[in-house]
């Protein structure tokens, strides 16, 4: 491990000419560059499944060169050693392999290429070509002509919209006031359904404190593409938006306490909801657990996220952790504050289980002594009881369980009881 600002690993970034940090490389036993990749993004299952894919020699840059030097007219592997030159950032190399592209294959017919972050599909030399043109768009001096000639040579192409969105940053930041209206009425224009358009407009008016008027109709339009899939950062951009007109309620509606909470039950949800997946596949379950735990922080003293990280526990073998975070003893503390039909979850939960049936029979009892007139904390006790071989107790809860049934639920109740009195005898 080379760390930056030290003196080996000062050495090391030289030597390799690396410029970001994540990079993780991989050299052969003659130190030649194997493959690399830059950043990190959790899991770590992920980060060792690049490895593996690396060890196996799938997609590396040593097989990109072998295939190159076998073949040097192969367009396929003369992109992926330019995309491979991008990601460490040595826009020389990359760019003198996407030349090369254009060179071999100016028809665009050599094969196509899906980009990994926009999911966009196109021909190695479209991706090429707009590489080529959005180059200089970060540099001290942007330049957005290039790319404007390559939306005009590729007017169809699904990478227009990469484009302007490329652009984008540079209207948002760096061109006069009059260059940046024309450029983003051009652009939300072309498309109207487009969130990125609207945001990046809006953030340009606000950057410039107005017009407000233009702000709010932006942050009006953006707030209804967003409704689906609402997006924090969004959501402050339209609150100041808001804010310009001077409009403090829908500021406060837009980005206050409210929406704050409803983003942390949306995130605890997400969350439970992943370890529910893992659990259910069996796989994953360290993740699992720890997005279940994350989740139950985020809501402390909710019966439902604690009842996840317990299942996950229990998928992972792990009973004794499961009976800690929602056993007895949690039962126990949290009885008075818990609403019948938590109580029930409880003893339900056990019952699924198999294990620790005493404390879940206790549960379905005092569920049932809260709402007596429940039909489904009466078919919990029936169920419990059942399990533990007791089937006279069975049966007289499965009895008011059938007395307590909507007509739905009656017929399938009557059935199970039926069952539990041809299965034991019953004592008066």
């Amino acid at each position: 491990m080379a760390d930056n600002g030290e003196p080996a690993g000062d050495a090391i970034f030289k030597r390799f000419a690396i410029q970001s940090t994540p990079t993780t490389l991989v050299l052969g036993g003659d130190g030649a560059e194997v493959d690399w990749f830059v950043g990190y993004r959790p899991p770590p299952e992920s980060f060792q499944a690049k490895l593996e894919k690396i060890l196996k020699g799938e997609g590396t840059f040593k097989a990109l060169q072998a295939a190159y030097a076998a073949s040097p007219k192969d367009v396929a592997s003369i992109f992926g050693l330019a995309r491979k030159w991008e990601a460490r950032d040595n826009t020389t190399k990359a760019q003198e392999k996407y030349r090369e592209v254009i060179a071999l294959d100016p028809e665009g017919k050599a094969g196509s290429y899906t980009d990994e972050n926009s999911w966009v599909t196109a021909s190695y030399t479209e991706f090429a070509r707009l590489l080529l043109a959005t180059a200089n768009l970060w540099s001290p001096n942007p330049n957005p002509a290039p790319v404007k000639a390559f939306i005009a040579q590729y007017p169809k192409s699904r990478l227009v919209k990469v484009a302007y969105m490329k652009m984008s940053n540079h209207y948002v930041s760096g061109a006069s006031k009059e260059e940046a209206d024309k450029f983003f009425s051009e652009y939300t224009a072309r498309f109207p359904d487009d969130p990125v358009a609207a945001a990046m407009w809006l953030a340009r008016v606000i950057r410039d404190n107005g017009p407000a008027e233009k702000a709010v109709e932006l942050a009006d339009r953006l707030r209804e593409l967003s409704a689906f899939v609402p997006d924090p950062r969004i959501s402050q951009m339209i609150a100041r938006a808001y804010d310009l007109s001077g409009d403090k309620d829908k500021t406060e509606a837009m980005y206050g306490m409210t929406f704050m909470q409803d983003r942390v039950d949306t995130l605890a949800s997400n969350l439970a909801a992943y370890a529910d997946y893992w659990a259910e596949k069996k796989e994953n379950l360290e993740s699992a657990a720890a997005m279940a735990e994350t989740a139950a922080r985020i809501k402390p003293g909710d019966p439902y996220f604690i009842r996840r990280v317990a299942n996950v526990y229990c998928v992972a073998g792990q009973e004794a952790k499961a009976l800690e975070v929602y056993g007895p003893d949690w039962l126990e503390r949290s009885s008075p504050g818990l609403a019948a039909q938590d109580i029930r979850n409880y003893a339900t939960f056990w019952l699924r289980q198999g294990k620790n049936l005493d404390s879940a029979l206790a549960a379905a009892k005092r569920a049932v002594e809260l709402e007596p007139r429940t039909y489904y904390h009466w078919t919990t006790l029936s169920d419990i009881y059942a399990k533990m071989g007791n089937k006279p107790e069975a049966i007289k809860a499965a009895e008011r369980a059938v007395e307590l049934a909507d007509t739905k639920s009656k017929a399938s109740m009557q059935k199970k009881l039926e069952a539990l009195r041809g299965s034991a005898p019953v004592k008066k």
